[in-house]
């Protein structure tokens, strides 16, 4: 869906963007849009900076919840390998289909 807005910007911006829509042969639209999520990746990229308060606090609250997960983990190693698998995440749909694909090349 494409609404139609008016955005306030300087004649130099506008002509950047003309420009560099036409060179990639894109709309503008599609242009200030690309744009945008790859300012968003690299905003998420960064992460989040914390305070020097909150800094010193981490390294030692990571370091009680390191020790408490060891222990718990010695205590029992069907936990530990649950949640390692769960640390690990899924693996991607790519691997999924390919490792279940049937090629018709089966006897």
């Amino acid at each position: 869906m494409t609404n139609k807005t008016t955005v306030a910007i300087d004649t130099d911006l506008r002509r950047t963007i003309k420009k560099l829509a036409a060179w990639l042969d894109i709309s503008q639209g599609e242009l200030i849009g690309r744009a945008i999520a790859q300012y968003e990746k690299v905003i998420l990229n960064q992460g989040v900076d914390l305070d020097p308060s909150e800094k010193s606090g981490k390294g030692e609250i990571d370091t009680i919840l390191q020790a408490a997960t060891e222990a718990i983990w010695s205590e029992d190693p069907e936990t530990k390998a649950i949640q390692q698998k769960l640390q690990k995440g899924p693996i991607s749909l790519d691997k999924i289909l390919l490792n279940n694909w049937d090629y018709g090349l089966e006897s």
